[in-house]
């Protein structure tokens, strides 16, 4: 089990790096602290992304890399304000997830997708079902049947409507014509304490709190809502147990679409080196980040296809 703190006492400062071939090829580098937004809480699977960046970018960026957390709207407050902020290349948003590929069609935002670049993708983060060892619900088809015998009496969990959790659900429902009852949360671990309390019949938690569950007997894992994950090798994924669904969850680094070129230009290979780093693996090994770089146009793309498949769920949902 890892101690997600051990990256949250990260130095302010960095050391100066010898300047990076990005500078030369550009003819802009960053002149103070890069700061990336993060629109949750400390302590939290995002704010863990940003800070091992962070902590990996020492030595290799020419300033400091710090990060700031302005939580609220499950991250579009973080989001529209790196939206809206000067496109000078110092402010980025550490985004991927509801923010940037649910919330835009559930609700009325002062932003989307196409206001921002993507720099790079930093990792995925697999959503897991996951329900109470007590309720018999061992396996995806228990689950379909259950649903088919008395639609509407399950219930599910999320951290928020219109989240990404919320939004895998929907396509769950829709894909396997079952229906369901969601109940939103204002986090994702009080949606699991009410599955263990009984009064939830399933959520969706990270494979690594997941897999503690399971292994301390409170928990049933069924499935992932994309592909197997490093840390669940034996979990099918929602695809492989009939149900052909494939929700990706994600977090990487984006900037205002507003920034000139050049700018993404350096960003984009300063950031391909900090990630693909020896020191980012060693920090990611440590935190079970599931390291998946993308570069910034194949972020994008990913993004971009989680949001279509997330706006065909919700149609008919």
């Amino acid at each position: 089990m890892f101690d997600r703190r051990q990256v949250l006492g990260l130095a302010g400062s960095a050391v100066l790096a010898p300047a990076i071939s990005a500078r030369a090829q550009s003819g802009w580098t960053p002149d103070r602290p890069i700061t990336l937004i993060v629109g949750f809480q400390a302590g939290g699977g995002t704010d863990v992304t940003a800070r091992t960046t962070a902590q990996a970018a020492e030595g290799i960026s020419p300033v400091p890399v710090v990060v700031v957390n302005r939580p609220g709207a499950a991250g579009a407050i973080a989001a529209e304000f790196v939206a809206r902020a000067e496109p000078d290349g110092h402010t980025m948003l550490i985004g991927g997830g509801s923010e940037s590929t649910t919330l835009p069609h559930y609700n009325r935002l002062n932003y989307k997708l196409e206001d921002f670049r993507g720099i790079a993708r930093v990792n995925r983060e697999h959503m897991v079902l996951v329900t109470s060892s007590k309720g018999g619900i061992n396996s995806v088809a228990e689950l379909v049947r259950r649903a088919k015998a008395d639609p509407g009496k399950l219930t599910y969990g999320s951290s928020g409507q219109g989240g990404i959790l919320h939004a895998a659900f929907q396509a769950l429902e829709k894909t396997a014509g079952i229906q369901m009852t969601h109940v939103a949360y204002r986090g994702g671990a009080h949606a699991f304490q009410d599955v263990l309390g009984g009064r939830l019949d399933m959520t969706l938690l990270t494979p690594a709190e997941a897999k503690n569950q399971a292994d301390a007997g409170n928990a049933f894992i069924l499935a992932t809502t994309s592909n197997r994950s490093g840390i669940l090798p034996e979990t099918p994924s929602l695809t492989e147990a009939g149900v052909a669904v494939n929700i990706e969850n994600m977090k990487g680094l984006m900037i205002s679409a507003r920034t000139p070129e050049p700018v993404i230009a350096y960003h984009e290979a300063l950031f391909a080196r900090v990630l693909q780093s020896d020191r980012m693996k060693e920090l990611a090994q440590r935190t079970n980040l599931d390291l998946a770089y993308l570069n910034g146009a194949g972020f994008m793309k990913a993004m971009d296809d989680t949001s279509r498949a997330v706006l065909a769920a919700k149609r008919d949902a």
